[in-house]
């Protein structure tokens, strides 16, 4: 009877670390599984950011060359501009738009993909960069484009030669330039539009130059954290 008590306890104490073991192993196969995820998702928004970089960059540029523009042209200082009249129209009576890639993101987020990432640090680096600093940059481009229409629609009332006339007369860029300067320089409203207009670019930068340091930020987390 002794020996039948100690063999079903042998027998049961084998099946309960058979089970143990069996649950452990699961685990740990699911927690490489889940280490294997997370480097995908990694790697997968670091080929994101490296198209928002590009983008940054390209958007950096176009927007200071803008702001520099239209500067020029409220300051009444164009006698060595060497941007060009549309380039000047482009400043004066259109945008730039921003719009980062976030394909990969939004995926991920919806997915469910963004649970696999166990740094913290990184988690909110991450929102910061989609759904912090970049919404500084749209604000303000939002309320350029405001600004821009009420540009857009006083210079069609008020000199709709400088969009039809101009363009067609046999002028150099500079002497373009320089016409549509002295109307600024000799309509308050005119002016006062455009240094409105040119405040909002101003602040663009400037939440640009966050949104930067933000993408820079969770860029170094990542490469210090994998």
């Amino acid at each position: 009877m002794k020996k039948l008590f100690v063999k079903y306890l042998i027998e049961f104490i084998v099946i309960v670390v058979g089970i143990s073991v069996s649950f452990w192993f699961d685990k740990y196969q699911t927690s490489l599984d889940n280490i294997e995820i997370e480097k995908q998702i990694i790697q997968e928004l670091l080929t994101e950011m490296d198209l928002i970089d590009s983008t940054v960059e390209d958007r950096e540029k176009v927007f200071t060359y803008d702001f520099e523009n239209l500067k020029s042209i409220i300051n009444n200082n164009v006698e060595l501009s060497t941007f060009s009249y549309e380039e000047l129209l482009i400043a004066s009576i259109d945008y730039r738009g921003f719009s980062p890639s976030e394909e990969i993101y939004t995926s991920l987020k919806y997915d469910g993909g963004l649970k696999y990432i166990r740094n913290n640090e990184v988690k909110i680096a991450i929102e910061a960069l989609y759904n912090g600093t970049k919404y500084g940059v749209i604000a303000n481009m939002e309320d350029e484009i405001v600004v821009q229409r009420d540009v857009l629609k006083y210079i069609q009332f008020n000199y709709p030669e400088l969009l039809i006339d101009l363009e067609q007369k046999n002028l150099s860029e500079n002497e373009k330039v320089r016409i549509f300067t002295k109307k600024v320089q000799s309509d308050n409203t005119l002016k006062s539009l455009l240094s409105t207009k040119h405040r909002f670019m101003g602040s663009k930068l400037r939440f640009l130059e966050n949104y930067k340091k933000s993408l820079a930020k969770l860029k170094m987390l990542i490469s210090e954290g994998y």
